[in-house]
């Protein structure tokens, strides 16, 4: 699948329940880092620190896009295997599901972005919803039958729960916000 899947975290988490790694060289038996840290969840997600993409950045709301972030890319084979899932397959994820990583991942940070992009430069749209419409959302878009759809989207404000059907605007007028769950 051509798309990029970037998670941004207002705060630093310890991210214990995650495997670190970073490839090291020994040189006088010393071992010195070498390459970026990344973390492993299972055998099928990777997450890598980076820096956000400046159009990423300008895609946010304002308030958002003053804020300091953690940028995390999520590689491997997780939103691939996603896709095969939510369009029937039967997927082994040996006890390390999409659906859990996301849910642990953005349940402890106050305020955080999922930003799912086809081609890795295409947002079509801004989306305000709590943690189970956002992977909701992100299964919608990975349907074949349905038109797919780069996105943002943006924590609601804490403790705020949103039902459903969302119709209004939200920072940016070019992007609505709408929320369609159909699992």
């Amino acid at each position: 699948m051509d798309a990029c899947f970037e998670i941004l975290l207002s705060t630093r988490q310890t991210l214990d329940y995650l495997e670190c790694h970073q490839e090291t060289f020994t040189w006088g038996d010393v071992e010195y880092p070498q390459g970026e840290k990344y973390y492993l969840w299972g055998k099928h997600i990777k997450l890598v620190e980076r820096e956000i993409p400046p159009h990423i950045i300008k895609s946010l709301p304002p308030a958002y896009g003053n804020m300091e972030w953690l940028n995390f890319s999520v590689q491997g084979k997780g939103l691939d295997l996603l896709e095969s899932e939510v369009n029937g397959s039967e997927i082994d994820w040996e006890g390390k599901s999409f659906d859990d990583f996301v849910k642990l991942i953005l349940t402890e940070q106050p305020q955080w972005v999922v930003i799912f992009e086809w081609h890795c430069d295409r947002i079509d749209s801004l989306y305000q919803q709590n943690v189970s419409e956002c992977i909701c959302q992100i299964k919608n878009n990975l349907k074949w039958d349905n038109n797919r759809e780069g996105f943002l989207v943006i924590s609601l404000p804490e403790n705020e729960i949103c039902s459903c059907a969302i119709a209004g605007e939200i920072a940016r007028p070019e992007f609505m916000l709408q929320f369609n769950c159909q699992s």
